[in-house]
């Protein structure tokens, strides 16, 4: 597996393991700052390789009242991080932080980085997350930044930055305890079908190649042809269902969000991804090309049925009818109506439709979330247990037609069945489920990480 390996330009924990995460290499410590008694390191060596960057937040965090010191302010952290390494290196570093990478590549420098100045002070969510940390900034460094750009910095980071993820336990997936920068890999450019996968499993980044029998090009310009994608991966155990983002709502978050715009194959295709979220059961009478589920703009409670105009007989959108559908929203209390809701949705939806994916989802969370209640007696237990059982098989099968290729295959949902599996004394399928997810494991990651919780289970 030909792996492309580069360390961080900087780093920031996340606040909710400032005390537990070494804040040098984010690994698990206890070691505490003497000074601020919040930040931890795992040893000597990582506390003053830190140093240069803690010294600033030492002093704010050590005046923090308790209230202020666990709020999330990790960006305005990586804001100072950054400016104490830019008077280090100008952003051009002296060590290379790319691993095996051929020196006729150009490394690149932090002045590469897009801002996005413009855009962000145009868009409300951009500039209210800028505005609280500018306020955050001035709390924690009062004026030490007073003539230095730093809605430029904020910009960078937010548009650039990488989740980092650590895996201990493969049952519980990666565990996102903070963000870095990477420079050289924040050049590529992203595709939904990349040439690069992400394999990320310690404070590094790591990238495989999609084909395996490719390896890294020699020049720069061949280099920084190489795509990546920055799709949701679904490594990490998430706190609300979204494993699969419909094509066309993937691409609206990265124009809301990142300011680019994708134009692989899979984005052009429009036609071929509104079907492919919301077809239903119901056929034109006109065309005979199945009827596809969209939301009705003059009224949130109506979704319209659509007959989308690709046949000779039907050369424009047509409304074919209206209809009072209840999507699953988890304002209900009883598993029952949750239930009764998917049945609906079940009837007039194809099966393979993303949105059909998706409310199956929101039931099988919901059933996790009540199987962790402790007033369940025996029975109830069981019985919902079964029925979780029975509604991940129907999500398999469709994650097997939309994701069967794809290194967003969520594995966490795998395990997270299997285990049911294996409580509800169903082995057999509890091991196949166990199995199928190694195998995805060790696709993405190889002999980089420990399979030993998974080989338990086999």
């Amino acid at each position: 597996m030909s792996i492309f390996i580069e360390a961080p330009y900087i780093s920031s924990l996340k606040e909710a393991y400032l005390t537990n995460r070494c804040s040098s290499c984010f690994k698990t410590a206890s070691n505490k700052c003497p000074n601020c008694e919040i930040f931890v390191y795992c040893n000597e060596q990582c506390r003053m390789k830190d140093n240069i960057y803690h010294k600033l937040e030492c002093e704010a965090y050590k005046n923090s009242t308790k209230e202020n010191k666990f709020e999330e302010k990790v960006i305005a952290r990586m804001i100072a991080r950054v400016i104490t390494r830019l008077n280090l290196d100008g952003g051009q570093p002296e060590d290379d932080l790319c691993i095996d990478l051929p020196k006729s590549i150009r490394r690149r420098p932090w002045s590469d980085l897009l801002g996005h100045r413009d855009d962000i002070i145009h868009s409300n969510r951009h500039l209210n997350m800028w505005l609280t940390t500018k306020k955050q900034i001035d709390f924690l460094f009062k004026n030490k930044f007073n003539n230095v750009d730093l809605l430029e910095i904020f910009g960078k980071i937010l548009i650039n930055r990488f989740r980092v993820g650590f895996i201990e336990n493969i049952l519980h997936g990666r565990v996102a305890i903070g963000w870095a920068i990477y420079l050289t890999t924040s050049r590529f450019n992203h595709s939904c079908q990349p040439d690069l996968l992400q394999c990320s499993y310690d404070i590094n980044m790591c990238l495989k190649f999609s084909d395996p029998h490719k390896t890294i090009p020699q020049t720069t310009s061949e280099f920084y042809q190489l795509t990546v994608s920055y799709r949701h991966q679904n490594d990490f155990r998430l706190t609300s269902p979204l494993t699969y983002v419909p094509t066309r709502r993937q691409r609206r978050i990265f124009v809301n969000f990142f300011f680019f715009n994708c134009h692989c194959i899979y984005c052009d295709d429009d036609l071929r991804n509104r079907y492919e979220e919301s077809a239903t059961n119901r056929l034109c009478n006109q065309c005979g090309n199945s009827l596809v589920l969209q939301k009705y703009s003059h009224d949130p409670n109506i979704l319209i049925v659509n007959c989308l105009g690709q046949h000779k007989s039907c050369q424009t959108e047509q409304t074919i009818d209206y209809i009072n559908l209840s999507t699953i929203d988890y304002t209900e209390q009883s598993i029952e109506i949750y239930e009764h809701k998917l049945a609906n949705i079940e009837q007039l939806l194809h099966q393979n439709s993303i949105l059909l994916l998706q409310e199956r989802e929101k039931v099988f969370f919901v059933y996790q979330n009540f199987l962790n209640h402790d007033h369940l007696n025996e029975n109830q237990r069981i019985n919902y247990m079964n029925r979780a059982i029975e509604l991940g098989q129907l999500l398999i099968e469709q994650y097997d037609v939309h994701l069967k290729q794809s290194s967003i295959y969520p594995k966490i949902f795998l395990t997270d069945l299997a285990h049911l599996c294996e409580i509800a004394g169903k082995k057999s399928e509890a091991k196949q489920l166990y199995q199928k997810a190694l195998h995805l494991w060790q696709s993405d990651y190889g002999d980089y990480i420990d399979y030993k919780e998974l080989y338990t289970k086999l």
